[in-house]
């Protein structure tokens, strides 16, 4: 499931241009109340990826791969309970995409997958919009994603760039 809610990014909609193709060629670092933490460091989209793992310390592990939202690669870096993508923008790494990975991490809203969505959705201090079992919160161009499970929970968390948004 969580496979399939990071590769919705890659789903562009019908008539709509996304990532460097639609003439943007940087990503703004705006994101405001939807900041992700780690490691004492607070980060978000459009952060450059070398500052943040400055801070954070070096990934468990690494993947790139062709990007499908964007001009060039996608690049995966892994830590402990969450993932950071990145792309390269104007020569240099920039924070694309953000994705919690199970119950460890918790946004700094407090808001962590398995906990019931009403308890979630009550912790977020931005406003938010719903289509289906996806629950949006925008902040600049950043937006924060939480999926809602059958069960009622939050089965998944992700930030993405408005650019890299097709959900």
């Amino acid at each position: 499931a969580l496979l399939l809610f990071s590769l919705c990014s890659c789903i562009e909609k019908p008539g709509e241009d996304t990532g460097a193709d639609a003439g943007t060629d940087t990503v703004t670092k705006d994101y405001d109340k939807l900041a992700f933490a780690s490691g004492g460091k607070t980060f978000g989209i459009g952060d450059r990826l070398d500052d943040v793992t400055a801070v954070i310390g070096e990934p468990l592990s690494t993947f790139e791969a062709e990007s499908c939202a964007y001009q060039g690669k996608d690049y995966f870096y892994y830590y402990d309970g969450f993932e950071l993508m990145a792309n390269e923008f104007d020569g240099a790494l920039v924070i694309t995409g953000i994705t919690v990975d199970d119950d460890t991490v918790a946004i700094p809203q407090g808001v962590r997958i398995g906990m019931d969505i009403e308890e979630a959705l009550a912790l977020m201090d931005v406003e938010g919009s719903v289509n289906g079992s996806i629950h949006k919160f925008t902040e600049g161009s950043t937006i924060l994603r939480i999926r809602e499970g059958d069960d009622g929970t939050v089965a998944a968390i992700e930030y993405v760039t408005a650019a890299g948004d097709a959900a």
